[in-house]
């Protein structure tokens, strides 16, 4: 169901009028081929959302828990108008288990801080029941790599694996946070022993770092890898650093 779902979106992102805000978003963070890979794609809000309805059909959508129809008296009269789940996150991306199953859809508000700040809404939303703390982002497309290499890089962010990927590096994936779970912990585990903590340069990246170690310290070989201070995360030092061909990290205890 969710890949129609995500099929259907990926095509608006590509040809919908209403989504060129959400195509220049992505063409000014990573590359078309990216883009596609990881299928990328554009939630039309209530307003156009028929669009999507005359190509997935509308109980698809209301039993994803997309949509919902209410009934509402105003000026016009009754009428019955149609409720969208991503309202206000148009750019969608799906998560996907290690078998390559779509497990749920992560949306992304492109509101700027103050914008989201009067809305009240934050910057990423989930689909119901879609816990991303089951789930590593990059997994299923990067565990060759991981075996391969007998390591991984742990990042915080789906936009820090695919601006990894970009450059040649494959065996990271994100958590969604900068907390890592014990699932999480457990199915990296299944891969390799040997663990490249990259989190954000941030209060929460660093509290994360000290929580993994902590936590997993004694289970596997987990070092702390930082950027350099003036870059927040990888996408930022990947984008605007001129050492891209050399990778500078600093380890620290």
């Amino acid at each position: 169901m969710l890949d129609a779902i995500v099929n259907s979106c990926q095509y608006l992102l590509n040809h919908f009028p209403g989504a060129q805000e959400c195509k220049e978003y992505l063409d000014s963070r990573l590359e078309v081929s990216s883009q596609s890979y990881f299928q990328f794609g554009y939630f039309p809000g209530a307003a156009t959302l028929q669009v999507l309805l005359d190509m997935v059909g509308d109980q698809t959508l209301k039993d994803s828990e997309l949509c919902y129809t209410k009934v509402i008296e105003d000026s016009l009269g009754p009428r019955s108008v149609n409720f969208c789940y991503f309202e206000d996150y148009p750019l969608i991306l799906p998560f996907r288990d290690a078998y390559g199953r779509v497990a749920g859809l992560v949306g992304r508000s492109l509101l700027n801080d103050e914008e989201r700040s009067i809305k009240k809404i934050s910057k990423y939303k989930n689909t119901k029941d879609f816990k991303k703390g089951q789930f590593l982002f990059g997994l299923y497309e990067n565990k060759q790599h991981i075996i391969a290499e007998n390591s991984v890089y742990i990042v915080e962010g789906q936009f820090d694996v695919i601006k990894a990927m970009e450059k040649g590096i494959k065996n990271i994936v994100a958590l969604g946070s900068s907390n890592m779970t014990n699932y999480q912990f457990s199915v990296i585990s299944r891969y390799t022993n040997n663990i490249f903590l990259l989190l954000d340069n941030d209060e929460a990246g660093e509290k994360g770092r000290k929580l993994v170690i902590s936590k997993f310290g004694k289970f596997a070989n987990i070092h702390n890898f930082y950027l350099p201070e003036n870059y927040k995360d990888i996408d930022e030092y990947l984008t605007k650093s001129s050492t891209n061909d050399s990778m500078s990290f600093t380890i620290r205890i």
